[in-house]
């Protein structure tokens, strides 16, 4: 808990956490915003490092930088089971899903902090004195189109119609000392959705782009939560008591006040500009184009700030990392609520979910229908396979794929609203933006009697080819056998031992 115990846990608590568990790295060497702090987080990422904390930044004395915070760990997910204050990091995926399923229904009301108590507002620069090219907005990629000061972000917004206060995770590329583009886009996310209302009123949308804020709140940011629900009570229930917000200094907007640094601006109607392309989530650059502009009028910030980096790439990252269990615990929870019984969900690199689930008449059209009706729960395809498949580890689910998978079980649905970061839009989906998605059913038909399942397609793995008295009389005597450790057949996600 930080010093004053009405704000909560903050992201200084959650670094020094990760540098207690060996999942942070201080660089104290000079290293460059431009392109070199990127390199070094992506290859962090890549060789599943500790995440980096900058510490001498070229031309920026005194800033700091974190980066890939959420990123993949030893294990996969054990800097989100440390921002989840668990003390044993190597919690399954499937167990840290349930965890943050319960959490997500228990959502928590924030607290509101008064204002000489937040440490967001222990430096107040006026819109006078504002110039964004004093902090350290780096050049993650040579592909990118610019520097970034909004990756690792939480973009606070309200309907100007329902007074729904919206948190995500949208970009924000530097333009000038006063400005920065925003992606929201009206089809795949709320913010653009609530912008188009600002837009056709033709009046100013106020926007807080918030930086270094405690983990669990930006988790709580790039949920896939339906229209309307809270996301500042569902970082309530996964902190187990209500997030922290304090009033912003300019504009009707309330941010997390143990945050490292509020930016207060409002986004222009009617003004476009260059903006992109960025290396996205998918692995891939996406989306060069005209993006809406945010004028700042005031930046509060924590003496010596923290600045926070996201670098997406492939195949895992700090936004694929947590995602892969966030859309995994929504989606089995909006299923488990239509009352379709499914097993296991479990969304790989935070893209393609793999849905385990008992096989009876209909049922995968009415897991389809269900997870198509929530934004973004399948984004290009999906995977149906049965209870006694690992929905975590890839090689069982490729598995499931080769042997089960009918050639007439393979379809592709039409008609369905496009992501445009996706990388595979054809130049005529991207203008109409409609595409389609396709689905695997790696399941066995359920007609098929006990009797002839048991004939032609048994299981034949140690679990299930031979009784229980043979496995267990090969377990007990492994080491007698000549060789050494205990048999276990845990792994990570993607099915490394």
């Amino acid at each position: 808990m930080s010093g004053n115990s009405s704000i909560g846990r903050d992201l200084r608590e959650y670094l020094k956490v990760l540098g207690a568990g060996g999942e942070l790295t201080r660089i104290t060497t000079e290293v460059d915003w431009n392109l070199e702090a990127g390199a070094i987080s992506r290859l962090a990422c890549e060789l599943r490092e500790p995440a980096p904390l900058f510490e001498n930044l070229t031309g920026y004395p005194g800033h700091r930088m974190a980066a890939v915070l959420l990123g993949p760990g030893r294990p996969l997910h054990a800097r989100l089971a440390m921002a989840m204050g668990l003390e044993d990091r190597t919690v399954g995926p499937l167990d840290l899903i349930e965890r943050i399923r319960h959490a997500l229904a228990s959502p928590r009301k924030p607290i509101t902090v008064a204002r000489n108590e937040a440490p967001c507002k222990e430096v107040i620069i006026p819109l006078e004195k504002v110039n964004l090219l004093e902090f350290p907005a780096p050049w993650i990629k040579s592909i990118d189109g610019g520097r970034y000061i909004g990756t690792w972000d939480i973009v606070v917004i309200k309907d100007p119609e329902t007074g729904w206060v919206n948190w995500a995770i949208y970009r924000c590329m530097v333009k000038d000392e006063k400005s920065f583009a925003v992606l929201l886009l009206p089809s795949a996310q709320h913010g653009g959705h609530i912008f188009a209302k600002y837009e056709a009123a033709g009046k100013p949308m106020p926007i807080a782009l918030v930086i270094g804020a405690h983990p669990l709140l930006h988790l709580a940011a790039i949920s896939n939560l339906d229209y309307e629900v809270s996301e500042a009570e569902a970082a309530g229930g996964l902190l187990g008591e209500g997030a922290p917000l304090v009033k912003c200094e300019t504009i009707d907007l309330e941010v997390p006040a143990n945050a490292e640094m509020i930016i207060e601006a409002e986004v222009l109607p009617g003004v476009r500009v260059e903006e992109g392309p960025f290396g996205e989530y998918t692995g891939h650059s996406a989306h060069r184009g005209k993006s809406p502009l945010a004028r700042i009028k005031c930046i509060t910030h924590r003496r010596n700030p923290i600045h926070t980096m996201a670098n997406m790439g492939k195949p895992w990252d700090d936004c694929a990392v947590p995602e892969s269990l966030l859309r995994s615990a929504v989606a089995k929870e909006r299923l488990m609520r239509a009352r379709i019984p499914v097993k296991s969900v479990y969304y790989h690199f935070g893209l393609t979910p793999v849905v385990s689930v008992k096989p009876r008449p209909g049922v995968h059209k009415q897991i389809l229908a269900t997870m198509l009706s929530s934004p973004r729960l399948i984004q290009f395809g999906v995977v149906f396979v049965e209870e006694d498949v690992d929905v975590t580890d890839l090689q069982d689910v490729f598995w499931a794929i080769s042997t089960r998978m009918h050639p007439k079980s393979y379809q592709t649905v039409d008609n369905i609203a496009a992501n445009p970061l996706c990388p595979f839009l054809t130049p005529e989906e991207r203008n109409t933006m409609e595409t389609s998605i396709w689905t695997m059913n790696a399941s066995l038909p359920h007609t098929w009697s006990p009797e002839y399942r048991r004939d032609h397609a048994s299981v034949s793995d140690f679990a299930q080819g031979w009784t229980d008295d043979i496995r267990q009389r090969v377990l007990s005597r492994w080491s007698e056998y000549g060789y050494h450790g205990k048999p276990s057949t845990d792994k990570e996600p993607g099915g490394v031992p």
